[in-house]
């Protein structure tokens, strides 16, 4: 609105000064033109304020779009929830099975398994997302134990290799040991890994946080049972920290993962 106004008192001191001052022909009409521009900004800030805020607010190269949290997780941890105004919004997850692959099907099965998800989006008046969501598999634990089961296998390798009482045999499975430990360390870390997710997202408004949980909980509950119906295999409510697999970025490509592929791959190419 501040924007709106500044560019309307801009266009409307152009006019005046056009107007009033014994200013040459050719000044007056540049001044027309400047105001022209300026009612057009105003107008354009009115409607599309969407579009310049971000551009007004942007600080040392940083654009803040909004200073509140986009969401929050519900205590139950089964739906996010946001705030407009006095009104309070939650969305629940439902995860859908599929257990088989469109590269399995023939042409037939194909068009009849697309013909399901037809039902599912007329099962319900109340408007709901059906999606699939890729993402990467965080495998930073994972390869954290591998590395300090590696790292205790080559310690007690070079334990026992330095010392005389260990038998030949002892030290040649420690070495057997050593070398499938790194073989799996490289294999894990060199590939990455992808998981595929089927969904579908309902939104409810309520006065309150549990009143809006409390209703979302049912269309979930309703819409799972339909889907279920039709897929012959339950969705499950989604819950905890696999939301965030949806709604997060850093959560669906994992940096840490993602930045030791890429740390891996710019050795070898340098090698």
């Amino acid at each position: 609105m501040l924007l709106f106004v500044s560019f309307v008192g801009a266009a409307l001191v152009m006019i005046l000064v056009s107007a009033n001052l014994p200013i040459p022909g050719f000044a007056k009409f540049i001044i027309l033109i400047v105001g022209l521009v300026l009612d057009i900004l105003a107008a354009a800030t009115r409607f599309y304020s969407n579009l310049f805020i971000p551009f007004y607010k942007m600080k040392n190269g940083t654009v803040v779009l909004s200073e509140e949290d986009p969401f929050l997780l519900s205590p139950s941890g089964e739906a996010i929830i946001s705030r407009r105004g006095e009104s309070v919004y939650a969305t629940a997850f439902l995860k859908i099975p599929v257990y088989r692959s469109a590269t399995e099907m023939s042409a037939e099965e194909k068009v009849d398994f697309a013909r399901l998800f037809s039902r599912i989006i007329t099962l319900s008046k109340t408007p709901f997302k059906l999606s699939t969501q890729l993402y990467t598999i965080n495998k930073d634990d994972y390869i954290g134990r591998i590395s300090d089961k590696l790292s205790e296998v080559e310690e007690l390798y070079q334990k026992d290799s330095a010392g005389k009482s260990a038998p030949q045999a002892t030290i040649d499975r420690e070495r057997g040991q050593i070398t499938m430990w790194h073989n799996l360390l490289e294999s894990i870390s060199k590939a990455q890994s992808h998981a595929l997710l089927n969904y579908a997202s309902v939104t409810a408004v309520g006065g309150s946080e549990d009143e809006a949980i409390s209703l979302a909980s049912q269309q979930a509950d309703e819409l799972s049972a339909g889907i279920g119906s039709i897929l012959g295999a339950t969705p499950t409510l989604i819950s905890g920290q696999e939301i965030l697999l949806i709604v997060q970025p850093e959560y669906t490509i994992p940096f840490s993962t993602v930045s030791e592929q890429i740390r891996q791959k710019t050795m070898e190419e340098g090698l």
